[in-house]
């Protein structure tokens, strides 16, 4: 320690007996520790950049991207990160079906494993001695929610029922502070560690311990155990039991959610109504994001990416009003409050920090003794700590599902025809601005379901929506959705044709004048040749366990797949909403037919590609 250390150690044992031995203690156990906290600082690198992607709309380069990078390895903490990751991007895409085996792998871990005897959830389980991280609590409600909306946008809404009230699961309170306010991690480890030094009884440190000892570890025992408050899960689940006839039920979640967020009620009451026949998942914004603080980044919490704000969303359908919607929820309050954190950091943090201020504690012991001063004890350990906090070697894991977004709304509205444009945008944010179009209505009688991410940064500056995502046009002929454009010809041939090549399809070609004598079977032997994927195909090369979805973007962006995305999301409003530059030939095979088609007797009709040219 040196000399001088010594003299200044000797100094605060001498002025600790003139103090009183409880104004030791909460310098030790309190004080020291608010001046830790004013100090702590710093975060690490802000967002990955497959949030940028999202950010901006470009679902399937994110998409792609996550895809290529999955690991098969269930130890690796990556391991269900990603496929989290990859299932809400597929969706957002608009791609539900795509996502399904992905979703359906999610559900299987989350659902089954890791749930504590008391009904709270765990962040890391133990699998046939493989370690498998689940993620926040947080991301593992979000997560369910995701499954119940793409089960419900496939129309399964018994699938989406469960999936909903699996989001429900119970919380872990480890109560607030003396000002009422919610405590944070770094004040569970430091009442973890006192708990586990006889310092703080159980009115302190929890609603269950007595003492220490008694109850086990404080992390374990120190909590009281509270229902979700999860609005958005008991919203789904009431919806989903609407669908499925089970009014009373519905109501009973309605309620529930009300209760925990009264601004909803006019939303709740609009479902019960029913008069609608689409309901709208609407997210906006960027999650917050995971980062380290504390010496040597001990700990770990999450901080805002984008602000929250009770911003509604607006929507109309042909050009009229149908609603303004409440915020359901905010991902910001969510991750802010501990019972949606899971204690995986706080036990690293309180393993590593506890040995520091064991070694601390052992140093003032026996300068206490030295000195017979019960009180120089806890001025040396509250010296300590400060001193070999900062030696202590833990570092929070900061990876976390950064595709989630900041909010979420839910809009019911009533589409009729089919040829109404529907326009979302979430107040004062000109960026968010969406049009869909091509969302028909479902069947008589039924609800149909659409996930729709909007953009949250547009444009050159980020200030205006992107032109695709205003256009309210459909500039490319679609399984989905048939374009009225020209020529009637496949894009990969010039023309602004992107359908599977059927006999329908074909013979189309044909009446518009092109491909006379040839056959359908040239067609999908050039489409082969490329690479190009049609939509029969995707299902057999998916691998059930998520780890080679579709990896491929669709062919107007770059890629080889045919698949269109469904009408009534962001996906589809990207790819058919603006005008992409022209296919180039990857294959002789396809440039033979190029070069047959144009020597045809008519050859090909010009297309305006200015906007590309632009």
């Amino acid at each position: 320690m040196g000399l001088k250390g010594l003299g200044r150690f000797r100094g605060v044992m001498e002025a600790s007996v003139k103090r009183t031995a409880w104004g030791w203690r909460r310098l030790a156990a309190g004080g020291a520790w608010c001046l830790l906290a004013g100090i702590l600082s710093g975060c690490r690198a802000g967002p990955e950049p497959i949030a940028g992607l999202v950010a901006a709309g470009e679902f399937g380069r994110a998409r792609v991207q996550v895809s290529r990078e999955l690991t098969r390895d269930m130890s690796d903490r990556r391991y269900l990160l990603d496929r989290m990751r990859l299932a809400i991007l597929t969706l957002a895409d608009g791609y539900p079906e795509a996502a399904d085996p992905v979703f359906s792998r999610l559900y299987e871990v989350l659902r089954t494993q890791g749930i504590n005897k008391d009904k709270t959830v765990a962040s890391v389980v133990i699998n046939e001695d493989i370690k498998l991280w689940k993620g926040e609590p947080f991301e593992q409600a979000l997560a369910m929610f995701y499954y119940a909306a793409q089960q419900a946008m496939l129309g399964e809404w018994e699938n989406a029922r469960a999936a909903a009230e699996d989001s429900l699961f119970r919380l872990r309170d480890f109560g607030t502070d003396e000002r009422g306010q919610r405590i944070d991690t770094l004040e569970i480890v430091r009442r973890a560690m006192a708990y586990e030094r006889g310092q703080v009884q159980g009115a302190e440190a929890g609603q269950a311990p007595s003492g220490p000892g008694e109850g086990g570890d404080y992390l374990n025992t120190g909590y009281a155990v509270r229902e979700s408050n999860f609005t958005l899960g008991y919203l789904t689940c009431g919806l989903a039991n609407l669908r499925i006839g089970r009014e009373q039920e519905a109501r009973d979640y309605f309620a529930v959610a009300v209760e925990i967020d009264p601004q909803i009620k006019p939303l709740c009451d609009q479902l019960l109504m029913g008069r609608y026949n689409t309901v709208l998942f609407v997210g906006y914004g960027l999650g917050p994001r995971k980062v380290a603080y504390g010496p040597d980044g001990a700990l770990a919490r999450f901080i805002p990416t984008y602000e929250s704000d009770e911003a509604p969303l607006v929507v109309s359908v042909g050009g009229q009003p149908a609603g303004a919607f409440p915020v359901v929820c905010d991902v910001n309050a969510m991750a802010a409050d501990h019972m949606w954190n899971n204690l995986e950091d706080v036990r690293l943090a309180k393993s590593q920090i506890g040995s520091a201020l064991l070694l601390g504690g052992l140093v003032a012991a026996g300068a206490g003794q030295h000195y017979r001063s019960e009180e120089a004890v806890y001025a040396g350990l509250g010296a300590a700590m400060l001193g070999l906090l900062a030696k202590a070697g833990a570092h929070a894991d900061t990876r976390y599902c950064d595709v989630m977004p900041q909010r979420v709304y839910v809009a019911p509205v009533l589409v009729e025809s089919g040829q109404e444009p529907v326009m979302l945008q979430v107040e004062g944010r000109s960026e968010s601005r969406l049009v869909l179009v091509g969302l028909r209505p479902p069947p008589d009688g039924q609800v149909q379901a659409r996930y729709v991410r909007l953009v949250s940064a547009g444009g050159a500056d980020g200030s205006v929506a992107p032109a695709w995502a205003v256009s309210g046009r459909v500039e490319y002929d679609n399984d989905a959705v048939a374009a009225d454009v020209a020529p009637r010809l496949p894009y990969v041939l010039g023309g602004r044709c992107v359908r599977v090549p059927s006999e329908s399809v074909f013979r189309m070609y044909q009446e518009a004048g092109y491909m006379r004598g040839m056959t359908r079977g040239d067609l999908e032997d050039a489409y082969r040749a490329e690479g190009i994927r049609f939509s029969g195909e995707l299902a057999e090369e998916l691998d059930m366990d998520g780890s080679q979805v579709w990896p491929e973007l669709h062919v107007l962006e770059g890629g080889r797949s045919l698949i269109a995305p469904w009408p009534g999301t962001t996906g589809f409003a990207r790819l058919f909403g603006q005008v992409h530059p022209p296919y180039q030939a990857r294959s002789e095979q396809l440039r033979r037919l190029e070069r047959t088609v144009r020597g045809d007797g008519m050859g090909l009709k010009p297309v305006d590609l200015s906007p590309v040219m632009e």
